[in-house]
């Protein structure tokens, strides 16, 4: 595998040295523009506390890490100095400050304002603190990536590229081409890492920049007299510094000048005057001499400011960045660096699973004034899951109330079906409906809003889709995800119990939060049918495995595979491979023939919140014999996808002299078995004779199955059910049991036979979760209005 990092600062380097440790991967490290950049200029301050919880785990991990290893301490010239780091009194700040002791023991303590006081900090607000830091000091870092890059210029697999980075082309594979002055290379994996200019490269080459902004720094060194404090952070006046190696003082204060240039600007002389003015305040014992030197540089900030993988066209493409950790990639640099390498290579070393990418979504405002002291944090309402469902129902809710939700989900990023979006898969609903457009289109997480923010209005408009690409859609999720800042990631919630207090949730065996209301966004996972259970892995596998198994079924393009599952998943994977050159696909459907969806007017009117209505008035035999009537309205296939399926296969036909695709319907496949030359047999009941298919792989995208609730044996057993086992859902989506005591349970997704059609789908996000606001909070919060319809049910 051939990897390419961009931009040669501390992380880049560092990143670099991580994947070039494991077997089989070759890095090449593309370096900057001459002249000096951001961690050259760093003061390079290494501390333990940090107030983000994110940022916290990786300065601990990567501070522990380099005090021990002797080899690390000496390259990048370790100076202990200690720290203060000054701030206002917060709930969460001693379980933060014991995250800090629990790797570094005896390092850190909180201190009062008297003692800061004694310490020489004057002029302090009421209710400031300290957290004193006996560990912490500074580093130089130009020092460490020089010999970092020293290291990777010998290495058998790596190497050092003069840049700068002249164009990056993303290829429909997902490998990406880089071209340099010297060279013009294509490559498996690139990062960019490459600090302030990161914003500029991307849009440069017509790709996404939205989560970076450059900001300008300045810090300057001055002959002192008096007695040095430690490295310090002031949060209470945006001052911060550190004493030098040769007994000057480094002072510098937030600038909050964005959007500025990368590499280095004029000196700022009001941000000189504001540092010495703050520090005589501070520190009133000392006395500023001379200044020794200025230094003006520009860095790459985000938010949340943590130093992490971000893919920059989602799942389809392995371009990703490494940047953007605020000004303190120096802290973080060791720890973030192994863990973006293990995201990116993992499996690789490990033969396991481990995701894919690190996202910006994660933490968001996650801070330690978030955190409960002794006991898990309330909520009003808690969701399981941060699928469309429950982030429709968390755009509403922040408009309409001060009360606090919190979204629990296993997965580590945000994301939406992101294993099946291939290039040219298209959604099925139209852009109109969004997560709030149906009930609140003034709402600021419009996807009209969306495309305006982002730039892709115009761009979107201008190419005429018929049908909006599914990968765009999954890119608004995760831009309305950001902005929401409530969804827990990497959290997979092991139980829900109800206690005296609520519902309580547990992750990792460990209780997470509290609420009074429960609203369940679950989802699917793909069926697993029995008839493939005993086939080899590498050869029989579901859909969402494709993207992941396709370069190593590269030397079997012309034997025959198969697909099995006539939906829009199995359409969606036999283009895949019909796109990535395979010449022999049996796509086998259990149905007479492949459905399109109805999406005339008529079909349309079926999901509208008037039919919804008049489903609840209905018996429960009646309403399922119309809902399953009408399935086709829905659980069918895509029109322009089917029809792209048939123009490639007649370009096939022109080409090959015969149909690369064959269509298989009527097919219900019962049994399989691995031959003696390697094959796949398949045994197929027809409506005249058996049939038997040998293929070399196996697709399977037979369905998708409704996840269970990871309800306790008590709350499990309080659960009305239905005579199929599913939980009574009420019309107001209100699970139906025993107990609830003012708290209630609500269930997306998952009453498919007393709502209809629009149950799991994206057409009526809005107005599902505008009526359980508006049960929750017992008053109409968003009318559902649909009068003016033609139709009388």
């Amino acid at each position: 595998m051939r990897v390419c990092v961009i931009g040669a600062g501390i992380a880049g380097t560092l990143l670099a040295w991580r994947l070039s440790a494991y077997p089989g991967v070759s890095v090449d490290l593309v370096t900057g523009a001459p002249g000096s950049d951001a961690t050259a200029v760093s003061g390079g301050g290494v501390r333990a506390f940090e107030t983000h919880p994110e940022q916290r785990r990786l300065a601990i991990e990567s501070l522990a890490e380099l005090l021990e290893s002797p080899a690390l301490l000496e390259q990048a010239g370790y100076t202990e100095t200690g720290c203060t780091y000054l701030l206002a009194k917060q709930a969460g700040l001693e379980a933060a400050v014991a995250e800090v002791e629990a790797l570094h023991p005896g390092s850190a303590e909180i201190v009062d304002r008297e003692t800061l006081r004694s310490r020489g900090w004057h002029g302090l607000p009421d209710g400031t603190v300290g957290v004193l830091e006996k560990r912490a000091g500074f580093i130089r870092p130009d020092e460490l990536r020089i010999a970092v890059i020293e290291q990777l210029s010998h290495g058998r697999d790596s190497k050092v590229v003069p840049g700068p980075v002249l164009r990056l082309v993303p290829h429909p594979d997902g490998s990406v081409s880089c071209r340099t002055p010297g060279d013009s290379s294509r490559y498996d994996v690139v990062v960019v890492a490459a600090g302030p200019w990161t914003p500029g490269l991307l849009s440069g080459n017509q790709l996404p920049a939205e989560p970076y902004r450059t900001k300008a720094i300045q810090v300057a060194v001055y002959k002192v007299d008096g007695a040095l404090p430690t490295m310090f952070v002031d949060e209470t006046s945006d001052l911060y510094g550190r004493p030098t190696a040769d007994g000057g003082l480094l002072l510098g204060v937030d600038t909050h000048r964005w959007s500025v240039p990368p590499g280095s600007s004029r000196p700022i002389q009001d941000l000189a005057d504001q540092a010495i003015r703050i520090a005589g305040e501070r520190l009133p014992h000392l006395r500023l001499l001379e200044t020794a030197r200025t230094v003006n540089s520009a860095d790459c900030y985000a938010d949340p400011p943590v130093l992490t993988l971000w893919s920059v066209l989602g799942s389809t493409h392995r371009l990703f960045t490494f940047t953007g950790g605020s000004g303190g990639s120096v802290k973080t640099a060791l720890a973030a660096s192994r863990t973006a390498a293990s995201d990116l290579l993992g499996p690789l070393a490990t033969g396991g699973n481990t995701r894919n990418t690190t996202s910006r979504t994660e933490n968001k405002r996650m801070t330690i004034t978030e955190r409960a002291i002794g006991s898990p944090p309330r909520f009003h309402t808690i969701g399981i899951g941060a699928g469309p469902s429950n982030l429709s129902l968390a755009a509403l809710y922040k408009n309409v109330t001060t009360e606090k939700l919190a979204l629990f989900d296993s997965r580590p990023v945000a994301g939406w079906h992101t294993p099946l979006l291939y290039p040219g898969v298209r959604m099925q609903t139209g852009w109109m409906k969004d997560l709030v457009s149906l009930v609140d289109p003034r709402h600021e997480l419009t996807f009209l809003n969306y495309l305006v923010t982002s730039g892709r209005l115009y761009a979107l408009i201008n190419s005429q889709f018929d049908a909006l690409p599914r990968i765009e859609y999954e890119r608004y999720l995760a831009w309305a995800t950001e902005r929401l800042g409530v969804v827990n990631f990497s959290s997979r919630v092991d139980s829900i119990s109800i206690t005296d207090d609520g519902f309580e949730v547990t992750v990792g065996g460990q209780p997470a939060a509290v609420s009074e209301h429960l609203v369940l966004g679950l989802g699917t996972r793909p069926v697993w049918p029995e008839y493939v259970r005993g086939l080899p892995q590498e050869q029989a596998f579901i859909a969402d495995e494709l993207g992941v198994r396709l370069p190593q079924m590269d030397a079997y393009k012309a034997d025959p595979i198969a697909v099995v599952g006539g939906g829009q998943t199995g359409l969606e994977c036999v283009l895949r491979l019909l796109g990535s050159g395979f010449t022999d696909i049996r796509w086998v459907g259990r149905n007479q023939w492949f459905r399109s969806i109805d999406d005339s007017p008529m079909a349309n009117e079926l999901y509208r919140p008037s039919h919804i209505e008049f489903l609840q008035g209905l018996n429960r035999s009646k309403r399922r014999e119309m809902i399953v009537d009408s399935r086709y309205s829905g659980d069918a296939l895509t029109p322009g996808g089917l029809k792209a399926l048939y123009q490639a296969n007649y370009d096939g036909l022109l080409t090959l002299g015969r149909f690369p695709v064959t269509l298989l319907p009527g097919r219900d496949v019962t049994s399989s078995e691995l031959l003696d030359d390697g094959l796949l047999r398949l045994r197929c009941t027809t409506p005249e004779t058996p049939e038997e298919h040998d293929v070399r792989h196996v697709v399977v995208a037979a369905g998708r199955e409704h996840v269970q609730a990871p309800f306790d044996d008590d709350l499990r057993d309080r659960i009305d059910y239905d005579d199929d086992g599913e939980m009574l859902v009420e019309p107001d989506y209100s699970v139906r049991w025993k107990g609830m005591n003012g708290h209630k349970i609500y269930s997306f997704n998952a009453s498919r036979y007393s709502h209809g059609l629009t149950n799991a789908g994206l057409t009526q996000l809005p107005v599902r979760a505008a009526i359980v606001l508006n049960s929750m909070f017992d008053r109409e919060i968003y009318p559902i209005s649909d009068e003016l319809c033609a139709v009388k049910w």
